[in-house]
C-alpha cells in the first residue's frame, strides 16, 4: 500500500484546480448544532485581537482521506466529507456577506478559489456572467443539487429542502448565518461592550476569520492511488463501535461490490429506501439499530462494538456467509417487517383474525422493551416467506407469550435482562430454519422455558405494581400503560374483543382534589369508565357519585360496584351504618390494588 500523508491547511486543498466528489456510498451530511457549535468554536477561540491586529492559532481539524493521483483533476473524498462540505457553507456566506459590503472583488476571489473551480473548458449551463465556465469543487453524488443552489452560487437560490440531508444542510447554512451577523461576529472577536460596529469592523472581523479557515485550519492530507487502499485506511481511522461511522464502514463495503449504477443505482436507491421508511416514521429509530436488529435475527448475537468486525468476517470468510449485494437485498427486503414491530398500525394487520397479533406488537412498545425484536423479526420473516411453516395461531401464541412475560419483567417489575437478549438471537436464528411442526413446538418449549426460569414472582409482582404503577393527572407518564392493563383486564372478563379502546377516561374514584398522595394515582383508586360518565362525577366522593358509575357498561366497573353492593348487604345483615362501606380511603384504595395486582397475576399468563 502506497500512501501520502501530508500536513496541509484548508487552502493548499481547496484553492487548487481541483475537483472533489463525494461517492454515493458516503453518508449524507450528518452534521447537528452540536456538532457546528464545536466547529464554531474552535474556530473563533483561536483568533486573538492585540493592538487592533488579529494573530491566529492554527488548529487541526483531523484527516482527509482522498484516493486518486497528483495528475488527476478529480479526487474521490474517501473521509472528510462533513469538514470540506461545512467549510464551503461558511466560506459561501462569508463571501456573500463581502458582496452585500460592496467588496466584490474579495468576493468574488473567495468564491472562485473556494467554491468553484474556474475551467478553460465551455460547459453548457456553467458560464458565469463573465463568460467563464464555472464547476463546483465539492460535488456531490446525488440526483439533487440542494448543496450546489444553495451554497455554490453567488446568491442562494434553494428551494424548500425536502430530505433529513438537505434539511440538515440548510441549518448549517441558517447557524453560520446567523454567527456571522454583524454583531455577534465583531462583539465575539472585537470583544468591546455596549459599542455600535461599523461596515469596516465588520470586513475585518470577516477577514480574520477567512484567514484563519483557509491558512490555519489544518488536516492531514492522505492521499491513496488506489480506492481500495483508501477505504482500508478509512475503516482503520473510523472503526470505533457502533455508530454512524460503523455503519458507513458497512456502507462502503456494500457500494464498493455494487457497483452498477446505469441505467439506475439500485444499491444506493435500496439504501435510501430503507433511510427514508426509518424517518417516516414516528420513532427514533435509526439504520444503526435497525441493521443490528437484522444481524441478530439472521447472523448471531453481537455486542454493539462488534458489529462491523461480525460483518467484514461474514463477507470474507471462504465459503461467504452472505455476499454484501445479499446483505442489502435482505435488509431492503425486511424494512417493511421492522416497521411494523417498531410502530404498529392496526392497518398492518387488517383482518379481524389478525387484531392479536397488532395488540401484542403495541403493546411490547408501550413497554418500550426492544430485545425482543430480533426474534419477533423472525418470526415475521418466516410467516412471510413460508406461512405453513409457522400458522398465524401459533405466531399470535408466541407474540402473546412474549408481551405478558415482558409486561410482568419490564414493564412493572423494572428486571435486568441480561443474557435475554443473546437468548432472542439464538431463538431466532433457530426460527429460521423451522421446517416442521416439531421443530416449531420444540422452539416454543425453549421459549416457555426462558420466560418461566426469569419471570417475578407473585409477591415481587405485586409489590413493584403498587410501587411503580401511578397515575395523575400531574404525573400522567403511564397513561398508556394504565390504558393497557385496564382494556387487557376488561376483554378477559368480558371474554370479548368489543371493548372501544378510545371511548373511556382514567376516573379517580377519590377525587385528585383530595390530596396529591402516591396512593391517589395507584391502580386501587382507578376505574376505566366513559367520558360523559366521568365529566357527571366531578370532583364527587364515592357515596354522591356511585350511581352514576352504575350507568358503565365496563365489566371492571360492575366488578368494583359488586364489591361494594356486597360490603353493603353485609353491614345491612349486622346492622351497621351503611354509610361507612362508601368512605372510600387510602387502606381500601391499597387492599383494591393488592387485589387487583394479583388478579391481573393471574390473568395475564406469557
Amino acid at each position: 500500500m502506497n500512501f501520502d500523508a501530508t500536513p496541509v491547511n484548508i487552502n493548499s486543498i481547496l484553492s487548487i484546480k481541483k475537483i472533489y466528489v463525494i461517492p454515493r456510498n458516503q453518508r449524507e451530511f450528518s452534521w447537528e448544532k452540536t456538532q457546528l457549535e464545536e466547529f464554531w468554536q474552535d474556530i473563533t477561540r483561536n483568533i486573538s485581537l492585540n493592538n487592533d491586529e488579529f494573530t491566529f492559532n492554527e488548529y487541526f481539524i483531523g484527516t482527509i482521506v482522498l484516493a486518486g493521483t497528483d495528475s488527476d483533476k478529480q479526487l474521490e473524498i474517501v473521509d472528510g466529507q462533513q469538514r470540506l462540505s461545512v467549510i464551503t457553507i461558511l466560506l459561501s456566506l462569508i463571501s456573500r456577506e463581502f458582496r452585500k459590503l460592496k467588496e466584490a472583488s474579495l468576493a468574488e476571489d473567495i468564491f472562485k478559489s473556494y467554491i468553484v473551480t474556474v475551467s478553460s473548458s465551455l460547459k453548457r449551463g456553467s458560464l458565469d456572467s463573465k463568460g467563464q465556465s464555472l464547476t463546483e469543487k465539492i460535488q456531490r453524488d446525488t440526483s439533487k443539487n440542494y448543496f450546489k443552489v444553495s451554497f455554490q452560487s453567488e446568491e442562494d437560490l434553494s428551494n424548500k429542502p425536502e430530505t433529513i440531508e438537505e434539511k440538515k444542510i440548510r441549518y448549517a447554512g441558517l447557524y453560520f448565518k446567523k454567527q456571522l451577523q454583524k454583531r455577534l461576529l465583531c462583539k465575539l472577536l472585537i470583544k468591546k461592550s455596549n459599542h455600535s460596529y461599523s461596515n469596516e469592523d465588520y470586513a475585518f472581523c470577516l477577514n480574520a476569520l477567512y484567514n484563519m479557515i483557509t491558512n490555519y485550519l489544518k488536516v492531514v492530507k492522505i492521499s491513496v492511488d488506489s480506492e481500495d487502499d483508501a477505504y482500508d485506511i478509512f475503516e482503520v481511522l473510523n472503526a470505533r463501535g457502533i455508530n454512524l461511522s460503523s455503519i458507513d464502514l458497512i456502507k462502503n463495503k456494500v457500494f464498493q461490490s455494487c457497483t452498477t449504477t446505469f441505467p439506475i443505482d439500485e444499491a444506493k436507491q435500496k439504501w435510501d429506501d430503507i433511510v427514508n421508511k426509518l424517518a417516516e416514521t414516528d420513532t427514533n429509530e435509526t439504520i444503526s439499530s435497525y441493521i443490528r436488529c437484522w444481524w441478530l435475527s439472521n447472523i448471531g448475537y453481537v455486542g454493539e462494538e462488534q458489529l462491523y468486525r461480525s460483518f467484514k468476517r461474514a463477507i470474507s470468510e471462504k465459503p461467504t456467509i452472505l455476499s454484501p449485494e445479499e446483505f442489502l437485498d435482505k435488509i431492503h427486503k425486511d424494512i417493511d417487517l421492522y416497521i411494523k414491530i417498531i410502530e404498529p398500525s392496526i392497518e398492518h394487520w387488517p383482518q379481524s383474525d389478525q387484531i392479536d397479533i397488532y395488540r401484542a406488537l403495541n403493546a411490547i412498545n408501550i413497554f418500550n422493551v426492544s430485545i425482543p425484536r430480533p426474534f419477533i423479526l423472525s418470526l415475521l420473516r418466516l410467516r412471510r416467506d413460508f406461512p405453513k411453516r409457522i400458522p398465524q395461531k401459533d405466531l399470535i401464541l408466541v407474540l402473546k407469550r412474549i408481551e405478558d412475560f415482558h409486561f410482568k419483567f419490564n414493564s412493572v417489575c423494572k428486571l435486568r435482562p441480561s443474557g435475554i437478549d443473546s437468548t432472542y438471537s439464538v431463538l431466532a436464528i433457530k426460527v429460521n430454519s423451522i421446517a416442521n411442526k416439531t421443530q416449531r413446538q420444540d422452539l416454543v418449549k425453549e421459549l416457555s422455558g426462558l420466560f418461566e426460569r426469569r419471570l417475578p414472582n407473585e409477591k415481587t409482582f405485586c409489590s413493584e405494581l403498587n410501587k411503580r404503577i401511578h397515575y395523575s393527572n400531574k404525573k400522567n407518564q403511564q397513561g398508556k400503560l394504565i390504558r393497557y392493563i385496564f382494556e387487557k383486564l376488561e376483554r378477559i372478563l368480558s371474554n370479548t374483543d368489543e371493548i372501544n379502546t378510545g371511548a373511556y377516561s382514567i376516573e379517580h374514584i377519590l377525587p385528585q382534589s383530595i390530596n396529591n398522595k402516591h396512593y391517589m394515582g395507584t391502580l386501587g383508586n382507578l376505574l376505566p369508565i366513559g367520558y360523559d360518565i366521568n365529566e357527571r362525577c366531578g370532583n364527587k366522593l364515592l357515596i354522591d357519585k356511585i350511581s352514576v358509575y352504575r350507568q358503565s357498561r365496563m365489566n371492571i366497573v360492575k366488578r368494583f360496584l359488586n364489591e361494594i353492593d356486597a360490603q353493603v348487604a353485609d353491614a345491612t345483615e349486622k346492622g351497621e351504618d351503611t354509610s361507612l362501606c362508601y368512605d372510600w380511603n387510602e387502606d381500601k384504595i391499597q387492599k383494591r390494588t393488592e387485589s387487583l395486582s394479583s388478579l391481573i397475576y393471574s390473568l395475564f399468563k406469557p
